[in-house]
């Protein structure tokens, strides 16, 4: 098995969210047929030495990147991607899993300047009494032929109406700004061409703070071992159809040696057609999921 350091970084278990990488495997057949002739058979005549040769056949060409199953698209300002999942056998109308992703442009984040993918806004709203607002976004770029991933930030902003907070007194705060972010110091980083049976294995940190109305809580480090293996192609029948598609698991622990926390992800990305780059499916311990409906448009 070929191995590969990257320096990296990874986020705590909890609120991992990793970029998967792919592989491709050729099918091999052969066979012939056994037994022996009654009568010998001639040897071909050797070819005169003025005689050209043909060429021999160039090898075929085996499937073993995972380049296919990264999608430049993805990074595109505007690109949009929802799709619906469920635990494979159960009930889509009443355990389906949502989840949409839109590109936008870069921001700054970490010292750096990665494009932003906002993964979830929702706004509520009690008439006289407070308006609310929530948006996940995670940053990530594609830089020389590697996936940086810079980390991701929460953020909810609720606004409280005068009347509302008349009675809880003069000092209550009635506009309100909390966040959370998780910095990979520095950035978790994994090649998009890997080949079968290749593994990257990376030691990093994860960075979080807390800030609301400004004011920042201390933070805190935790160190993060991630290793990430690319297995192959696998046909994979879905809701969405068949497909040729990429196979990686990733083995996260996060902690000091004596105390760290585990876990090995398996998943499977699309290598052609609509949905190319996009999981199909994903296998953990606690969350197993297919992929039932999916729309993907590319900026």
């Amino acid at each position: 098995m070929k191995r590969v350091d990257i320096n990296s970084t990874m986020p705590r278990a909890r609120l991992l969210a990793v970029a998967a990488a792919a592989v491709a495997i050729s099918a091999c057949g052969g066979g012939g047929g056994g037994g022996f002739s009654a009568l010998p058979i001639a040897a071909a005549p050797a070819p005169a030495a003025d005689q050209a040769q043909p060429p021999a056949p160039a090898p075929a060409p085996v499937a073993d990147s995972s380049a296919p199953c990264f999608n430049e698209a993805d990074f595109r300002e505007g690109t949009r991607l929802e799709f619906e999942a469920v635990k494979p056998g159960a009930d889509p109308a009443t355990t389906a899993f949502q989840r949409t992703s839109v590109t936008e442009g870069r921001e700054v984040f970490a010292g750096a300047n990665p494009v932003a993918f906002n993964v979830g806004t929702e706004t509520s709203s009690f008439p006289s009494v407070y308006q609310r607002k929530m948006v996940k976004k995670e940053y990530k770029d594609l830089v020389n032929g590697s996936i940086l991933l810079y980390g991701k930030a929460f953020t909810e902003e609720i606004k409280i109406d005068p009347k509302a907070g008349a009675p809880l007194g003069p000092g209550f705060v009635l506009d309100r700004v909390s966040s959370v972010s998780q910095v990979f110091t520095p950035p978790f980083s994994f090649p998009v061409d890997m080949k079968a049976g290749q593994v990257a294995s990376q030691q990093s940190s994860v960075i979080e703070t807390r800030t609301f109305n400004g004011r920042s809580d201390p933070t805190t480090s935790l160190p993060a071992m991630g290793e990430l293996t690319y297995h192959g192609r696998e046909k994979l029948e879905t809701p969405l159809g068949t497909f040729d598609t990429c196979k990686f698991s990733l083995r996260v622990a996060v902690g000091v040696s004596a105390i760290s926390m585990g876990a090995t992800k398996e998943m499977w990305l699309a290598a052609e057609g609509p949905y190319r780059g996009q999981l199909l499916k994903g296998v953990d311990p606690k969350s197993p999921a297919l992929v039932t409906k999916m729309t993907y448009t590319p900026g």
